[in-house]
């Protein structure tokens, strides 16, 4: 291997990349929990489905998007030099990948997985030792693989937290908006809405829907997150989240409840994914 390249990247919940540099005696373990944990991803025994929201996958079946991959990605792993090393003190990871033989595996990242700032206890020599240093868990399981100008994947939540799956997904139909606007936790102007819904409305009811992101949460919970996290007042009565009849707004809204809103890790700046466009409040 090239010195200048690496097998160990970090995507970071702003878009940014991080190379991970490894050690010689746990290059191998890294590699393996990729590799060999792929599983049916790189069976090429499968039988491909195009993704398209509203098909559930058999089994021996799998998903598939075709789509170009980042520049951003593909360049990291010709030539790492230029790439940031991950800093776990500051920087947010969303997704880890490892490249090799043209195919990408991702698994993805959550905070669970970060040992900053917890207590940890090591066994060592009959004694448990406190973990001075960062530290994150990586898992033996791939949630998604890129080859062949090819996005692969089983679950439509874990491939979308890699990749924005919005512009694959079909779009809400009436009947789609109308059991949607009779959502428990839900108070909208079903009129209106059908008759105002575009292209994005309808796509991001379609994916909260389907993924059944409303359907384990409460209303109250929703509006103080949504409040103290990112300053957006929602107007919940009754238990109902109110949609109000303004396109802009309900975007908003939308954006929101189908979980496309971070907070950047250094500034506290609030962002929507994909875009990375600044919410001033």
């Amino acid at each position: 291997m090239n010195e200048l390249t690496c097998n160990f990247f970090a995507i970071l919940t702003d878009g940014q990349l991080r190379k991970i540099n490894l050690t010689q005696d746990i290059t191998t373990e890294v590699r393996r929990a990729f590799i060999d944990h792929a599983g049916d991803l790189s069976d090429n025994g499968l039988d491909q489905i195009e993704f398209e929201g509203n098909y559930v996958l058999d089994k021996g079946e799998i998903f598939f998007v075709s789509m170009e991959l980042d520049p951003a990605i593909s360049e990291a792993v010709r030539d790492a030099f230029g790439i940031q090393e991950l800093n776990l003190g500051v920087d947010m990871i969303k997704t880890l990948f490892w490249f090799e033989d043209n195919v990408y595996y991702f698994q993805n990242f959550d905070s669970r997985k970060l040992l900053s700032n917890k207590k940890v206890l090591c066994y060592s020599n009959n004694t448990y030792h406190k973990l001075t240093n960062d530290a994150f868990i990586l898992d033996n399981h791939v949630d998604g693989i890129y080859r062949d100008d090819k996005f692969y994947f089983y679950s439509y939540r874990n491939g979308n937290r890699i990749f924005s799956l919005l512009d694959f997904y079909k779009e809400a139909t009436n009947e789609d908006l109308s059991t949607f606007s009779a959502h428990p936790i839900i108070e909208v102007d079903s009129a209106w809405l059908q008759a105002n819904a575009d292209t994005i409305i309808r796509k991001q009811i379609a994916l909260i829907s389907n993924a059944g992101i409303l359907d384990t949460v409460h209303s109250e919970k929703i509006y103080r997150k949504a409040r103290r996290l990112f300053g957006l007042v929602l107007d919940v009565h009754d238990g109902k989240i109110n949609l109000p009849c303004d396109k802009k707004a309900c975007k908003e809204i939308l954006n929101f409840l189908n979980e496309q809103y971070y907070v950047g890790p250094v500034s506290g700046r609030k962002y929507i994914t994909n875009s990375k466009r600044r919410i001033d409040n």
